[in-house]
Parts: structure tokens; C-alpha cells; sequence
């Protein structure tokens, strides 16, 4: 049998094939901490740019420049032309942290963010999600229950609590989660109370309790 060598053309339209699964390799999952704030500094500077350097008011600004301490629950942005993740911000540009929702966009090896920022929809966990949280909230309760009475109602409602609807989600003020209403039917009652949330390993889970 004879075997044919493959031509140049051959090779170099395979290689082509390949581009494009290397580049999209190539983009990191999210960015890093001091390539966000990196992102952060070339917007404000844009904003800033047509002040006069010995302007007050820009001064004042630039005291105030917003300084990133944390990166959390960064949510790739599926559908988008470029690698795009919503990140939940902790910065510093007072007295106390800021929680803010922002996006980050790839382009051009580098981690950038869009002009417009204040219009990125919060994102909503899904109700199948959110029910089973719910329900995993109601077993950790059951497990600190000292009263048999109280750890049994407990336990029944992780079996059986349905979560009807999720409401009103919004980025929490004292800590870097997703607070929603929650509307579930416990033991044939309804009632609506609050949950928070972060993102992460490609799925929802329950923040973590907050010192008191």
C-alpha cells in the first residue's frame, strides 16, 4: 500500500483548524486580582483624562481612587463575542469596603471593563438550586438543635420545603454575596424569608455565615 505524504497545503490548512481552539484556550477563566484592579485604573484614568492635572477636583478624585481588596463569584457571561465574566468587587475608596457587581472582558491578552457598568443585571439562582439550599440550610439547623421537638420539625422540613419563587436579588451591603426573597412552602405554610449566595466550581452554594 502506498502511503502519500501530506502536502504543505494539507498542513497548513490543518494548523488553521486549530487556531481558533488555541486562542480561546489561551484566554485565563478569570482575571487575577492585580490584573482586575489594572482594569479598574485604566477606566478611571479615562474618566479622568480631560481634567487638568493641577485640577482640584481631579485630585480630589484621585484620592479617591477605588482600590481593589477582593475578586468573588465571577460568572462567565455565556454568548459573548469575547471571554466575559460579572465578578462581585470588594473595594476601598472610604471609610468602609464597597460590594459591587462588575464585568470584566479579554480582548487583546488583557483583562479590560467595559465604559457602561451600572446596568450588568444581577444574576438570579435558579429555583431548582435554590431549593436544594434551602433544604441544606434547614439540615445544618437540625444538626444544632438541642430540642427533639424542634430538630424533628427541623429534619421534616429539609424533606419536604419547596421553594415557589426567588425574588428581588440584589448584591449584599455588608459582604460580597447575592441576597434574594425567597418564597418556599414549609409544612403547608407559606412564607418568605432572605438567602445569600455566592458562585463557585460552576454552580450556586450558600454564603457563608457572617460573623456577628
Amino acid at each position: 500500500m502506498t502511503r502519500h505524504r501530506p502536502t504543505l497545503r494539507r498542513i497548513a490548512l490543518a494548523s488553521l483548524a486549530l487556531l481558533p481552539l488555541a486562542a480561546s484556550a489561551a484566554a485565563p477563566a478569570i482575571p487575577t486580582l492585580r490584573q482586575a484592579q489594572s482594569a479598574m485604573d485604566a477606566l478611571f484614568d479615562a474618566a479622568i483624562a480631560d481634567r487638568p492635572a493641577t485640577d482640584s477636583s481631579r485630585m480630589v478624585a484621585d484620592a479617591f481612587r477605588p482600590r481593589l481588596l477582593g475578586l468573588s463569584s465571577c460568572m462567565p457571561l455565556d454568548g459573548a463575542a469575547a471571554a466575559t465574566v460579572d465578578c462581585i468587587t470588594t473595594a476601598q475608596a472610604g471609610p468602609e469596603p464597597v460590594y459591587r457587581l462588575l464585568r470584566f472582558v479579554y480582548t487583546e491578552q488583557r483583562w479590560t471593563m467595559p465604559v457602561e457598568q451600572r446596568r450588568i443585571p444581577v444574576p438570579v439562582p435558579p429555583q431548582e438550586r435554590v431549593q436544594v439550599l434551602l433544604r441544606e440550610t434547614f439540615i445544618a439547623r437540625a444538626a444544632q438543635e438541642a430540642d427533639p421537638a424542634a430538630r424533628a420539625e427541623l429534619a421534616q422540613a429539609a424533606r419536604t420545603a419547596d421553594v415557589v419563587g426567588v425574588h428581588a436579588c440584589d448584591i449584599g451591603e455588608d459582604a460580597p454575596v447575592i441576597e434574594c426573597e425567597v418564597d418556599a412552602i414549609v409544612a403547608s405554610e407559606r412564607g418568605r424569608q432572605p438567602m445569600a449566595f455566592v458562585w463557585g466550581d460552576g454552580q450556586w452554594h450558600n454564603a457563608p455565615a457572617t460573623p456577628q
